[in-house]
């Protein structure tokens, strides 16, 4: 009996080493619930095309659940520019944000959306969010994560979880 219970915990041990996750955020803040949040692709800085674009479309079902009043907005990010450190793309953005009537503006980075190589073949995602107030174009809150998952779990389940953490 002793030797199926220690089997057992190792095994259920073998099981929860195999999913990380690691979080960071600052401050809580929570908006109020009656103004408008305008989510935006995020940047994408992996070898994986649109995962900035998997990556926000995750991130406005999120909040909606969360009851905020959430619209996505698929505006095309300059990465380039992000990199190069031209505030003349991110500007413009706000101003068409303001125009439509947004309070804050959700935005992001990914820096990691892949399976490992393996037999496995285990989610690795890696992101990192941004809400914005438009009016004044401080940044309110920021929080980032990363997890890798079992096998058997999807890229978009990977990053909705990480998400459903940092975001407020």
């Amino acid at each position: 009996m002793f030797m199926k219970s220690l089997a057992l915990s190792l095994f259920v041990l073998l099981l929860t080493a195999c999913s990380t996750m690691q979080i960071q955020k600052t401050t809580p803040f929570k908006p109020a619930l009656q103004k408008k949040i305008a989510v935006v692709p995020f940047y994408n800085y992996t070898q994986t095309p649109l995962a900035g674009y998997s990556a926000a479309s995750v991130a406005n079902v999120i909040l909606k659940s969360h009851g905020y009043s959430v619209t996505a907005e698929q505006l095309h990010p300059d990465a380039k520019a992000e990199l190069e450190g031209n505030s003349q793309s991110r500007a413009a953005l706000v101003n068409v944000l303001k125009q439509k009537g947004y309070d804050y503006m959700l935005g992001g980075e990914v820096t990691e959306w892949r399976y490992k190589t393996g037999i496995d073949a285990e989610p690795v995602v890696g992101l990192t969010v941004r809400l914005t107030d438009l009016k004044s174009g401080e940044p309110l809150y920021s929080g980032t994560g990363s997890k890798t998952a079992l096998g058997s779990t999807s890229l978009s389940g990977t990053a909705q979880k990480i998400l459903d953490e940092i975001l407020p």
